[in-house]
């Protein structure tokens, strides 16, 4: 049975305000955000369906807001590669070690993060090539069935195309939102949809909807290239929550 101490309410609730601001901004980085504040009080097997609950539910929430800017003709492709590719991450969990691979990227975030923003301007990849952004899908799928990391190497691709942060945000929020729904189908089939888990959502949820709302209000007011540095500062904060629990191991 869950103990619902205070402690455990307000780190709930505290976290999933401040993955709301995250994901209502940027369309990506509630689990960047919340992973190393939930580590230390909710119990690890919750963890997971907790993020992808309330994440869902902040990109549900922003859905409508944006439905005449969203760009499915674009987003499609890595919608489509990232289906395809959620069964072989789920599948490489019973190969490899998440928390090595999670370490790794971490490194790699921070540092392509750090380096970007010190030379201040992006790499740029001039190219449009549907299949090429399917197959960046696929690894980004194969990343959340293997290691909750959806949505990292999509945003690194979609900030390197220059495109305008609408456009990109119509790949995050659509992509995200059918990893998020193929994943909980996982949790839902293997039993880790529990009694304990919705208790966990239903302590999220207001928060992250007030979050989710107060980030996509400063979205609207940011240019294009002021959402390219908040995509890297959140690269960079997920990487540092990656790597943060090996170092304080």
């Amino acid at each position: 049975m869950l103990d619902l101490a205070p402690l455990l309410i307000a780190t709930v609730a505290g976290g999933a305000l401040l993955g709301g601001i995250a994901s209502g901004l940027a369309g990506f980085a509630f689990a960047a955000t919340t992973l190393g504040i939930y580590t230390h009080v909710v119990p690890p097997e919750l963890i997971s369906p907790l993020i992808v609950a309330a994440s869902l539910s902040v990109q549900l929430q922003i859905m409508p807001k944006l439905w005449r800017r969203l760009d499915w003709r674009t987003a499609l492709p890595f919608v489509a590669g990232g289906v395809i590719g959620v069964p072989a991450g789920v599948w490489l969990l019973t190969q490899l070690s998440p928390d090595a691979f999670r370490l790794f990227a971490g490194i790699v975030l921070i540092v392509y993060a750090s380096v970007t923003l010190a030379a201040r301007s992006l790499p740029t990849v001039r190219m449009e090539n549907r299949t090429v952004d399917a197959g960046i899908g696929w690894i980004g799928g194969v990343l959340g069935g293997f290691a909750g990391l959806s949505g990292v190497v999509p945003t690194i691709w979609c900030s390197m195309r220059r495109w305008p942060k609408d456009r990109q945000r119509s790949v995050f929020q659509l992509f995200n939102t059918a990893m998020h729904v193929a994943t909980l189908a996982g949790y839902a089939s293997a039993g880790r949809l529990t009694a304990e888990v919705g208790v966990l959502v239903l302590i999220a949820l207001p928060a992250a909807l007030i979050g989710g709302a107060i980030g996509f209000r400063v979205y609207n007011r940011i240019d294009d290239k002021a959402f390219a540095r908040v995509l890297l500062v959140l690269l960079g904060v997920s990487g540092i929550t990656m790597v943060a629990p090996h170092l304080l191991a």
